[in-house]
């Protein structure tokens, strides 16, 4: 696995805490991604008249040569 040093960094303190501290801060981590989701989430949802086109959808016309006119 290649890592940042701050990544590394942050195992190693990580490893150095006791148990409590450990699960402390992963409960905390875990509220903190809870919130992150939650703000994500839209407030209401689609109105019916409105459809999500996917974003994945290929566009033919972009895989073209473009078209030289003088």
């Amino acid at each position: 696995m290649d890592l940042s040093l701050d990544e590394h960094k942050l195992i190693i303190e990580f490893r150095r805490l006791s148990d409590n501290g450990r699960k402390s801060l992963l409960d905390h981590a875990a509220v903190l991604v809870r919130q992150e989701l939650d703000r994500s989430e839209p407030d209401s949802p689609a109105p019916e008249n409105r459809c999500s086109v996917p974003q994945s959808e290929k566009r033919p016309e972009a895989a073209k040569e473009p078209i030289f006119t003088e």
